[in-house]
């Protein structure tokens, strides 16, 4: 229960940025909405943004190594459910010197930047 109340009240916070916060009651009607369609339970969106707020350090530090590295290669991850396939996407994008360009039934494809 406290899952879906924080889903909510993220997404509302959310969409209040966009809308203005004179539209929060439009905002939350807007997550409801939306957290009803992603079936509840499925996604848990507060393990997502502390997953994406935690790898912050690494982005930028990554960001900086890119200018120096030269190697390219492909590598592949396995994931056991679309959750788990959504957070590695989100955080294997999110850094500079990797990015997830394919995916299927038990893989997702990786492309990095690596020392030479």
């Amino acid at each position: 229960m406290i899952n879906e109340i924080i889903n909510l009240l993220l997404g509302s916070l959310f969409l209040s940025t966009l809308l203005g916060y004179d539209k929060f009651l439009l905002s939350l009607l807007i997550s409801f909405l939306t957290w009803i369609v992603i079936f509840p339970g499925k996604y848990n969106f507060l393990l997502l943004i502390l997953e994406i707020l935690k790898n912050i350090p690494k982005v930028i530090i990554e960001a900086v190594a890119i200018l120096f590295l030269k190697n390219e290669k492909i590598s592949m991850e396995k994931y056991k459910d679309d959750f788990e396939m959504l957070r590695k996407i989100i955080v294997i994008t999110l850094t500079p010197k990797t990015i997830v360009f394919e995916h299927d039934e038990d893989y997702i494809y990786i492309h990095k930047i690596d020392k030479g």
